[in-house]
């Protein structure tokens, strides 16, 4: 296990299954103060990732057209041609959520309160077997004491450690109220239970006060001053196989986070592909070993 220098200070690299074990659930992420009434209660959320050298772009950024632009315009059509009863239709933020778990680009990031989750993500692109996984671990129960003094009183008064769409509909009617706040705001919230997906992934949404505003620049600007709140682990290619048989064997896998014939067939595909992935597969074919 080695640290790595350099603009993520705080990146460790594991190169095996115990390694990797120790990591996310050293003193670091599960510190003392963590106990509230005699159990474990870390504030980190997680996300994995196929490939260490990707930013943290939002679908929406990643469509490539001006965020400020396109976001308005994209859930004015949604709210407009979505299927009746697909949502209730009252919240911004619940249609925001719903959106985004549906596919839409949009300013939110996915994130999990679960590691070993957000390992499967790290882990389950065949096509990114060669290349190391991270998974980033962000202190959102530190990071709140960033936000605007009135949000974080929102917070504190319901005794909450994360915002739901209940606290942000009566903080935020809409996001351009939410994109009204001074300032570079990342704030973290749970989306209501549309689905059995998100239950089981224990989803937790990311987002900026504006569609353009970039998370990856907000949280290396944070990680420069308080390096505590922001880790990376990054997994070696070369564990990935033997994590991944790992995880699976937790049934930690798509059968389980995305019920339904869909995820069942994800999960099959994978498992019964050869260990390493498409180039592993080409090179067992061209030896005659398969």
């Amino acid at each position: 296990m080695t640290k790595k220098e350099g603009p993520w200070a705080n990146d460790v690299r594991v190169e095996s299954w115990d390694e990797l074990l120790d990591e996310l659930f050293s003193g670091s992420l599960v510190p003392d103060d963590s106990l509230v009434g005699g159990h474990l209660r870390a504030g980190f959320v997680f996300r994995g990732m196929a490939n260490a050298g990707w930013d943290l772009r939002t679908s929406l950024e990643r469509l490539g057209a001006k965020p400020e632009a396109v976001e308005s315009h994209a859930l004015r059509a949604f709210s407009k041609y979505a299927r009746t009863g697909s949502y209730q239709g009252r919240s911004h933020w619940e249609r925001l959520a719903v959106a985004q778990h549906n596919g839409l680009p949009t300013r939110l990031l996915d994130w999990t309160v679960s590691p070993l989750i957000a390992a499967h993500f790290a882990t389950a692109e065949l096509q990114q077997a060669e290349a190391d996984a991270v998974i980033w671990c962000v202190d959102a129960w530190g990071a709140r004491r960033l936000m605007p003094r009135k949000m974080l009183a929102t917070l504190d008064g319901r005794g909450a450690w994360t915002f739901d769409v209940d606290l942000l509909d009566a903080s935020f009617p809409a996001l351009e109220d939410f994109d009204a706040a001074r300032g570079e705001v990342l704030m973290f919230f749970e989306p209501p239970s549309i689905d059995s997906r998100i239950q089981n992934q224990y989803a937790v949404f990311s987002a900026m006060n504006g569609p353009g505003k970039s998370q990856h620049a907000y949280l290396a600007k944070v990680s420069h001053k308080r390096p505590e709140l922001v880790r990376r682990v990054v997994i070696a290619a070369a564990a990935k196989p033997k994590i991944r048989d790992m995880l699976d064997q937790n049934n930690i896998n798509e059968r389980m986070l995305f019920p339904g014939l869909p995820g069942l067939c994800d999960w099959l595909r994978r498992y019964y592909s050869p260990a390493g992935g498409p180039r592993a597969a080409a090179a067992g074919a061209a030896t005659g070993r398969r």
